[in-house]
């Protein structure tokens, strides 16, 4: 069965990571969060004093960008990828809301984007991977031969990050994840780079009342008629 490249573009808080990561499993492809990425520089930025509250020096961490080097490694206890930043593990330090607050910040500036792709484009270059993020299927593989779209009401989004972040042990507010994923809805859609926006051969998913196990059926369907054509 021939190996291909899949995108799964959309909101925040819409499970792409989930749906990527269980697809990438069965499949036996690479699975690559690109949201991690640019999550990860935004942890690195606010460790070495690149922000103010919400204030970023933006030329400060244009300096740093060469000593930014993130990578994913198999964990075995949960069968799916880790992020690594400079070899040191963030894959919880990376999903809390003070991360969450400033990624956008940071994924709108042009350098940091240049970057993210040029090294998303290098994990599949051999075909077999499965990557999620904002802009896969326009701008990192614009000839991907799946590309999914998943939306959700900000409502429904807001209540799976307060679910996942309770989880985790994490304090979160309600109110706070709502408004941050509306504020982070606006800037991806509208920032100058590589907007948020449906690639014309993407397929649409609204998975606002489908469950995982549903939303993953409808996926692998969508994948075999592309590799039995």
């Amino acid at each position: 069965m021939k190996r291909i490249t899949i995108a799964i573009d959309g909101f925040s808080s819409c499970g792409k990571s989930t749906m990527a990561k269980d697809l990438a499993k069965k499949l036996g492809y690479v699975y690559v969060d690109s949201g991690a990425m640019y999550r990860a520089v935004t942890l690195y930025a606010m460790e070495h004093g690149c922000f103010d509250g919400l204030q970023l020096n933006v030329e400060k961490l244009r300096n740093m960008m060469q000593d930014i080097h993130i990578s994913f490694q198999f964990n075995p206890e949960t069968g799916k990828p880790d992020t690594y930043l400079n070899n040191t593990h963030v894959e919880n330090q990376i999903r809390n809301m003070e991360v969450s607050e400033r990624v956008s910040i940071v994924a709108a500036l042009d350098f940091v984007r240049t970057e993210m792709v040029a090294q998303q484009q290098a994990f599949g270059k051999e075909k077999g991977v499965v990557m999620d993020g904002r802009d896969i299927g326009t701008t990192v593989f614009p000839d991907a031969e799946l590309k999914i779209f998943l939306t959700a009401s900000p409502e429904i989004r807001a209540q799976r990050r307060y679910e996942e972040l309770k989880a985790k042990g994490q304090e979160a507010s309600f109110d706070d994840i709502l408004a941050n994923v509306k504020e982070r809805d606006y800037i991806d859609q509208h920032r100058e780079v590589s907007p948020l926006v449906q690639a014309e051969d993407a397929i649409l998913l609204d998975n606002s009342n489908l469950t995982i196990e549903q939303q993953n059926e409808w996926l692998m369907k969508e994948y075999l008629k592309r590799v039995e054509d």
